[in-house]
């Protein structure tokens, strides 16, 4: 099976009063082709069972409609209905939708969506009314609730499908997308390098005649007056305007043996072999709110570990969070924490100038606890100190840090 032609569209969607007349055009042209037969034939019967046979006195019985007349209506409908949906899936179009310029193809490549989606597409509409017998409108004016702005109601959604204006007369389609007509033409003319018309080549694009006859003269360009101004083309008439692919345009002949050469300087080289760029970088300036850990034995401060593997040493005020704010006399001890769990400014630790080591709530979210190496806990209270020991640990959300040493007696805050 050979694959189903490219509609010409325009990338504008169809809006919902187009839609609406298109199918109304396909329903009457099925009530036309017989089934209006089919529909009296339906409303006389019901009236009949409604009734219960009988006919009111001095009243005429409706004429029956005829049985062949129902038959032929039928098959005629069926027929209007399979043809409309094969033309609807081969070429996304059915009569109303030519009538009215629309087009119902794929979301991304453009192309009919085939007969199956069509008649999924149906059903979708048709399962709405099993809503209290008004859901198919509902999904019918679903296009108004797409916040897009492509007008994809949900029976498009399900089968990915978009309805679209069909491309303006004189449109050619490259890649399901409508092209103008002139931009077509150029593209698609092939550009030949080999002598036609009686063994002519083929004379550069762009180039004033005078310049191209120019070898023909012994190489001598013809008096300025003969050569011919750029001329503009003229634009195609609707579509989309395109800038052409190769502009004409003119430049005067300049004698580049007046224009003195440039000669430029080789890059400066050091006497030990470095890259300027190299020379020009500078160290950055140190940072006061991170503190080194110290060699063993030099440790003037709280040691403590973090549950990801470093080793702190606390000198003064500590502030412990995601992302404390840093200020003078401050340490800052980040953590990374992607369940958020630690508040940003979560607790604080600090020293005295007895040796001991303290730590503070600051009013996190999930609060702080204490484990003594006893195996004693403590709850922090916001804004209390609670005195640590070597081996305590304190838990702060998901994290936690251990007291690993403590400060010796001669630490100052």
């Amino acid at each position: 099976m050979s694959p189903r032609p490219a509609p010409a569209v325009d990338d504008r969607p169809a809006g919902l009063g187009r839609r609406f007349l298109a199918v109304l055009v396909d329903q009457v042209l099925v009530l036309v082709l017989g089934g209006g037969a089919v529909l009296v034939a339906v409303v006389r019967a019901a009236a009949t069972l409604q009734d219960g046979g009988a006919v009111p006195d001095g009243q005429a019985a409706p004429p029956a409609v005829a049985p062949a007349l129902v038959v032929t209506g039928a098959v005629l409908a069926l027929v209007v209905t399979v043809v409309q949906w094969l033309l609807h899936g081969r070429h996304g179009w059915t009569l109303g939708r030519r009538l009215l310029g629309v087009r119902t193809v794929d979301a991304h490549s453009r192309r009919p969506i085939g007969a199956g989606r069509v008649l999924v597409r149906g059903l979708v509409v048709a399962a709405g009314s099993l809503v209290l017998g008004i859901g198919q409108f509902v999904v019918l004016l679903s296009p108004l609730l797409d916040r897009t702005g492509r007008g994809r109601g949900w029976h498009d959604r399900a089968v990915g499908a978009e309805v679209l204006r069909a491309a303006p007369g004189g449109a050619h389609v490259a890649g399901g997308r409508s092209v103008p007509a002139p931009a077509a033409a150029r593209s698609a003319r092939p550009v030949s390098a080999t002598p036609d018309r009686g063994g002519e080549v083929p004379r550069p694009h762009g180039v004033p005649a005078a310049f191209r006859d120019a070898g023909a003269r012994g190489g001598v360009p013809a008096a300025p007056d003969a050569v011919a101004g750029p001329t503009t083309p003229a634009p195609p008439s609707g579509g989309l305007v395109l800038a052409p692919l190769h502009p004409t345009r003119s430049a005067p002949d300049l004698d580049t043996r007046a224009i003195p050469a440039v000669r430029s300087a080789p890059a400066p080289t050091l006497a030990f072999g470095l890259a300027p760029e190299l020379e020009l970088t500078r160290p950055a300036p140190p940072r006061t709110d991170v503190v080194p850990e110290p060699r063993p034995g030099t440790s003037t401060g709280l040691r403590i570990a973090l549950d990801d593997g470093r080793r702190v040493t606390v000198e003064r005020l500590a502030l412990v969070g995601r992302n404390p704010s840093p200020g003078p006399g401050l340490q800052v001890v980040r953590v990374v924490d992607p369940s958020r769990s630690v508040s940003k400014t979560h607790l604080q630790l600090a020293v005295d100038a007895s040796g001991g080591a303290w730590v503070v709530d600051r009013g996190s979210t999930n609060g702080t606890l204490v484990t003594l190496p006893d195996g004693g806990q403590v709850v922090c209270p916001v804004d209390h100190p609670v005195r640590l020991r070597q081996g305590a640990v304190v838990v702060f959300g998901d994290m936690s840090l251990r007291v690993v040493a403590m400060p010796p007696a001669a630490a100052r805050v």
